[in-house]
């Protein structure tokens, strides 16, 4: 009797959330072949989302070189990718079996609980950290020498075990509390964290059009003003490719989730919901990757640990 009221307090549950509940509902005959196929994709890049990840940690944190504030956040960026690769995309997987073989039961509600819970939180660091980036890359540029006066990597470590608090929080409200309006706060959040950042871009575009004008207008030390210049413009283009990636990779999910408030959820859109959350996890693929091939020197960092790890197994 027990079991049976834990069960249905489980169910019960698991129904606030708008995906279970749908699906719950429709029985998983119609997800199955589509679910069987998306957790088999998710697993290659689950673990190479790992792998490359911990690779750029260790790398940057071995290098005293590299411990710089720019680099903390990238870090703290790579931190919650890794989260994604070890946690939520395990946790996804498992979700996707469990519902394709054995439906809405006590095992899909607790992967559900677990993959609601860890995504919000992730999320919300990554998103965080990505705005913080593109402040950072525009404070660097406006405020000049008092820059490494006001961003220091103490300081930058400290805003990020904030940001960490504030997203585990924020996740644990979304989830227990408030499931059923988690869509509406998770795409609030998200055009929040667009709109500063999406400024902060167009504010570091006026800032480096207006060097070059003054480079072109004035020869004087002209070469070391120049270098500067292409120095910051390429650091500035390297944090805007992170955050054009980010975008394209959530513009799915987020487009599918408008489209189920709008004209209502059907099984092809909560399928292509999880396709698209698929889309989401790859993003944190892609990350290393592009520090690998834009910053050189976090590339030869890299390179340099992997060669060490090599031959020490050897």
């Amino acid at each position: 009797m027990e079991n049976i009221s834990l069960a249905h307090s489980v169910d019960k549950f698991c129904n606030r959330f708008k995906g279970y509940h749908y699906m719950s509902r429709a029985g998983n005959d119609p997800f199955k072949t589509g679910f069987i196929i998306d957790a088999i994709l998710n697993v290659p890049f689950c673990i190479i989302t790992t792998l490359a990840n911990a690779l750029v940690i260790i790398s940057i944190w071995r290098s005293y070189q590299l411990r710089t504030p720019a680099n903390m956040l990238l870090i703290g960026l790579a931190l919650s990718d890794l989260g994604v690769g070890l946690v939520v995309q395990p946790f996804f997987i498992a979700y996707l079996f469990s519902f394709a073989f054995h439906g809405a039961d006590k095992l899909t509600c607790i992967c559900a609980v677990g993959l609601n819970l860890t995504a919000s939180c992730f999320t919300c660091v990554s998103f965080g950290t990505v705005t913080a980036i593109s402040v950072e890359r525009y404070l660097s540029l406006h405020l000049h020498l008092r820059y490494e006066e006001i961003f220091t990597v103490k300081r930058v470590r400290r805003f990020l075990v904030f940001l960490w608090l504030l997203g585990g929080l924020f996740s644990i409200i979304l989830v227990f509390f408030v499931p059923e309006y988690k869509s509406h706060y998770f795409v609030v959040g998200i055009a929040l964290c667009l709109l500063i950042s999406t400024v902060a871009y167009v504010k570091i575009h006026r800032i480096l059009r207006s060097h070059l004008e003054q480079i072109e207008a004035n020869d004087v030390r002209q070469r070391e003003v120049s270098n500067n210049f292409g120095h910051r413009k390429k650091s500035a283009y390297n944090m805007f490719l992170v955050y054009y990636v980010l975008i394209c990779c959530y513009a799915p999910y987020v487009a599918c989730l408008a489209l189920g408030e709008i004209a209502g959820y059907t099984k092809q859109n909560w399928t292509a919901i999880n396709f698209a959350l698929t889309i989401v996890n790859i993003n944190s693929t892609l990350n290393p990757i592009i520090y690998c091939y834009r910053m050189r020197d976090i590339r030869r960092a890299m390179f340099h640990t992997l060669y060490t790890t090599l031959r020490c197994n050897k």
